[in-house]
């Protein structure tokens, strides 16, 4: 009798789950059958939240480009005419004048805050003054300028903090996001285990109710026979009603579920049913705190971006520091003009025979109080601080997290051996109570009671074996893992 009440009890186990997810998806829509991998791979693809990360990835990098601008050589070039016309106010002055110009330029910063500038200017001036030399009168020049600051603005470090900064802050939105991915695949391994959790349940929930209505028809059966009084079929009854009721929340678990894996995956397909095919696997090998520390703190995502962000605030405030600094330049130009009656000969009169001009000198200035750039300082200071606390912070909330994780595992580990004793205890005294029951030493509240039993008892061990894999998942978001290959740099290229 035992043997024969086991093997029912195993092959209904077997058969529920997967009758059950025919009955689910026996409507017009066709499931989705969705391994774990197929799940991650998905939502990295369409997440909107890692779209919207590597986003903010292109923003630094334009960032990062935008900082190396006032280092980019500038040419310029104008042109203008004018005619004047005056009443004389002394003998041979002149009342009618025209002129017209022509110039260009081309300017450019170096790295050590040397400023160079080569600007060629042209001019035509004709007029009927008496005391003109030279009627009409063609000029051309060029000019070389260099100016080299002394004080604020000096040396490389100072002039390329943007550019270094900003390349900081690139490679911490590399790391964001990785940190996103990492942050999404587990998303998706918990909610996916969530889901296949959600469908084990409905495959509990229907041997339940499989066992309740055969105890239902053996319970008529006796009734029949006169073994029972009438009465007691309306246990069974109300029992096998009871758990019809649980079935349907059950199936209600399986659709929220369902929705939030969707969501991960931004599948629009919301009536179609997703079918996860993995189940958990479960080894004895439980990790190592040290190991997932050294893992963690060396390699996690957002500490490394952390620490990306506290350079960059760190290059940010040595640079506004200089800016305390009053302005002390050294500057000097040469240059050389060409004065003729037509333009042709000034160019040859510049190449050959022209005239020289030169100057140097220092340039000082320095604001009075100069708040502006101590409150600029003192504000990048402690942005520069605050990083460096929130990067410590980040490491202390790691270390918390590892230790919680690495516990969580090796106490579902237990879990999981307590759970299949329980339910290898609860099946022997299901089917004890059968067998009782079958001699007539037992009622059915007594079998229904050891039904209740077992079914939990399967639950529970289905469940400890998903909190496992869910605790896995965990820890591999801690420790910046994204458990398959992601190129963030290909994708992020991809966008622009």
């Amino acid at each position: 009798m035992k043997s024969r009440y086991t093997n029912r009890i195993m092959l209904l186990l077997l058969l529920s789950f997967s009758v059950s997810q025919a009955e689910a998806v026996s409507g017009e829509e066709v499931a989705v059958k969705l391994t774990l991998s197929q799940a991650i791979e998905t939502a990295l693809a369409n997440n909107l939240g890692i779209q919207l990360s590597r986003q903010d990835l292109d923003v630094a990098r334009g960032s990062s480009e935008a900082a190396e601008g006032p280092f980019d050589s500038y040419l310029s070039a104008g042109a203008a005419y004018g005619e004047t016309r005056l009443t004389p106010t002394m003998q041979g002055a002149a009342f009618d004048e025209q002129s017209s110009s022509w110039n260009a330029s081309l300017s450019k910063r170096l790295t050590t805050g040397t400023e160079l500038g080569l600007s060629w200017s042209n001019g035509y001036n004709d007029n009927n003054s008496d005391y003109s030399l030279i009627n009409p009168l063609y000029t051309s020049g060029m000019d070389l300028k260099i100016t080299q600051p002394l004080l604020q603005g000096r040396g490389s470090e100072v002039q390329t903090a943007g550019i270094r900064s900003a390349e900081k802050k690139v490679e911490a939105a590399i790391f964001l996001v990785h940190r996103e991915a990492a942050e999404l695949t587990s998303q998706v391994r918990k909610a996916y285990w969530e889901l296949v959790s959600s469908w084990q349940d409905i495959e509990v929930l229907e041997l339940s109710l499989t066992l309740a209505r055969q105890l239902e028809d053996e319970t008529r059966s006796k009734i029949d026979t006169g073994l029972l009084a009438d009465i007691e079929i309306y246990q069974p009854q109300s029992e096998v009603a009871r758990r019809e009721q649980n079935l349907i929340g059950g199936e209600r678990a399986v659709g929220v579920a369902e929705d939030i894996l969707r969501y991960l995956l931004n599948n629009q397909e919301w009536e179609r049913p997703l079918d996860p095919v993995d189940r958990p696997e479960v080894t004895e090998q439980a990790p190592q705190l040290d190991t997932v520390l050294e893992r963690a703190l060396a390699n996690r995502p957002d500490i490394r971006a952390a620490d990306m962000e506290t350079e960059a605030a760190v290059i940010s405030s040595t640079s506004l520091k200089n800016r305390i600094l009053p302005s002390l330049d050294l500057f000097g130009s040469m240059g050389l003009v060409g004065n003729e009656t037509s333009y042709g000969n000034a160019v040859d009169r510049l190449t050959n025979e022209s005239d020289t001009r030169w100057q140097v000198g220092v340039s000082f200035s320095k604001p009075l109080g100069n708040s502006g750039a101590k409150g600029q300082y003192r504000q990048a200071k402690a942005n520069a601080n605050r990083a460096k606390i929130q990067a410590e912070l980040l490491r202390q909330q790691t270390r918390s997290m590892a230790r919680q994780a690495v516990r969580d595992i090796k106490l579902s580990v237990k879990a999981i051996e307590a759970t299949r004793k329980t339910s290898l205890s609860s099946q022997k005294r299901l089917e004890a109570e059968q067998t009782k029951f079958d001699l007539g030493r037992a009622t059915t509240y007594d079998v229904l009671v050891a039904q209740e039993a077992f079914s939990k008892a399967v639950a529970d061990e289905y469940r400890a074996k998903i909190l496992y894999a869910q605790s896995l998942a965990e820890l591999d978001r801690i420790q910046g893992i994204v458990t398959m290959e992601y190129d963030v740099t290909q994708v992020s290229e991809s966008l622009m």
